[in-house]
């Protein structure tokens, strides 16, 4: 099979033919349709990312349908439409047996990190990390799902705990922040868009944002008081985390507010005035892609029509490349997908 390969960190990733993968008896093989880009995948190319080995087959958010089955396998069927869990846990310590299996301690591995993932056109993954999903969905919108919905509907709502009639702020709206702004709004809160593209800040307004704050041209902390009548916000959800966003955050967090960090900011550490965080009883908290049980959530909205993974740019395989650069330009609307091929009315 055809596969994109990282084989040193650092330079790009050149397509190779590689064998396809072996399945175990409890393993799925699944034909690639789509594989959707993060923020994770310049910094795993970088060698920024504890856990990713070189060589690798980078890719970590797929979509696309069985093609065969291991012995043991009973919970997907060949030609069924699947969802990836990312998270190869062990099923069996404190975390994995109370909904947190994304902070298994003894994690197997993830796709496109530690395993090798989909910029190819096979990949395996354990049975128990597929769930089926209804053809209706199209599959370059599934790639979206496992990493950028299922991540922003965790942060926004088990870590921030948004609530209806809260005011929340999203700070970065694109592949991430653009389905936040949909969640939260679907959780019944006013929702402030903050970004420094407008052509991001003009989507979420269409997906539902109440206001839209260009930090280009807008003190934002200021204008965030102005809307909040001088209390400010009651949760922010940062998918930047430089130190400047977690600062402008607090900046405009009521008191007894949280600040979520989604983002990653590999090297960049941030201060915080321990007067303020203790007199204001802010809080921060960080919010790590999402259990199996919130993809499943995610799917269910999806397939009901109340959550839209939004695709934005895409690319061809062997365009891997070109789209790590577009990406690292900041010219993500949406979600970049890559697209191996074409939807099928076939199951």
């Amino acid at each position: 099979m055809k596969a994109m390969v990282l084989q040193r960190f650092g330079e790009p990733l050149q397509l190779k033919e590689v064998p396809i993968p072996q399945l175990g008896a409890g393993e799925v093989l699944v034909k690639v349709a789509a594989c959707g880009l993060c923020g994770s995948d310049l910094e795993i190319s970088a060698g920024k990312l504890q856990g990713p080995q070189v060589p690798l087959i980078m890719g970590h958010e797929p979509a696309g349908t069985v093609a065969a089955v291991g012995s043991a396998v009973t919970n997907v069927r060949v030609g069924e439409h699947v969802v990836v869990a990312l998270y190869v846990a062990c099923g069996q310590c404190d975390y994995c047996r109370t909904d947190q299996d994304n902070l298994c301690v003894h994690l197997v591995g993830r796709p496109g990190f530690e395993l090798d993932g989909a910029f190819a056109e096979y990949f395996k993954m354990p049975a128990q990390n597929l769930f089926p999903i209804s053809p209706s969905v199209p599959l370059e919108q599934v790639a979206a799902m496992s990493d950028g919905v299922a991540t922003s509907w965790h942060a926004v709502r088990r870590k921030a705990n948004v609530q209806p009639g809260q005011t929340v702020a999203i700070v970065g709206v694109g592949g991430l922040g653009v389905h936040a702004t949909q969640i939260s709004r679907l959780s019944g809160a006013r929702t402030i868009a903050v970004d420094v593209v407008q052509e991001k800040l003009d989507l979420v307004q269409r997906l539902g944002a109440d206001v839209a704050v260009n930090a280009r041209s807008e003190d934002v902390p200021a204008r965030v008081m102005e809307l909040t009548a001088g209390l400010g916000v009651d949760a922010v959800l940062d998918f930047v985390a430089e130190p400047d966003t977690v600062e402008m955050g607090l900046q405009m967090l009521r008191r007894g507010g949280v600040l979520a960090l989604v983002g990653l900011a590999p090297g960049k550490p941030f201060m915080v005035d321990s007067v303020d965080m203790v007199l204001s009883e802010k809080r921060i908290v960080g919010s790590r892609t999402s259990s199996k049980q919130d993809l499943v959530d995610v799917i269910r909205l999806v397939e009901q029509g109340k959550i839209t993974p939004i695709v934005g740019q895409r690319f061809k395989l062997e365009e891997v490349n070109d789209a790590l650069e577009a990406l690292r330009r900041g010219e993500a609307i949406g979600r970049m997908v890559i697209v191996l091929r074409e939807e099928s009315h076939e199951s």
